[in-house]
């Protein structure tokens, strides 16, 4: 007999041994016009998560936000600063798998009262987060840019 069965599934030595596959070898790769933006998510637990952002209903119709690829962000600590970086291009944030140990999902909704803010990460994180998760990574705003989408953002609070 090969060994004991533990909630139905058997242990299995060769795939302990193996390592993980990488999000980005098997991720299909998303290009810039899919849906959804990138962004940088404080949650209300204190979490720190990029990812691809959709707003999207759960089971019961509530609005909520579908995050697409997410990855926590965790700062380096000092320990850290001698081993090779997961995300090179961000000097002082390790990107991390989220939820990793706990689910094999890479996509999961999150309840809008689950989240304390939505940022606008800065180019490096958003750099060096596309390249793990096999995005194409958007181009940086031009000042005047970042201006108009300002602008447009301000207007669109004063008319909802």
């Amino acid at each position: 007999m090969p060994g004991p069965v533990v909630n139905g599934v058997r242990p299995n030595p060769s795939a302990a041994a193996a390592p993980a596959p990488t999000a980005a070898a098997e991720a299909p790769f998303l290009p810039l016009l899919a849906e959804g933006t990138i962004k940088l998510l404080l949650l209300c637990s204190g979490q720190l998560v990029v990812a691809r952002l959709r707003n999207t209903t759960d089971r019961d119709g509530a609005p909520a936000y579908q995050l697409l690829r997410p990855l926590e962000v965790q700062p380096k600590r000092a320990v850290d600063a001698d081993e090779p970086a997961a995300a090179p291009a961000s000097s002082g944030w390790l990107l991390s798998p989220f939820l990793a140990g706990l689910t094999t999902q890479t996509n999961l909704v999150l309840f809008k009262g689950a989240v304390a803010s939505i940022l606008d990460p800065e180019p490096r994180l958003i750099q060096a987060y596309t390249t793990r998760t096999n995005q194409e990574c958007p181009p940086a705003d031009t000042p005047v840019e970042r201006l108009k989408r300002a602008f447009q953002e301000f207007t669109d609070s004063i008319e909802a």
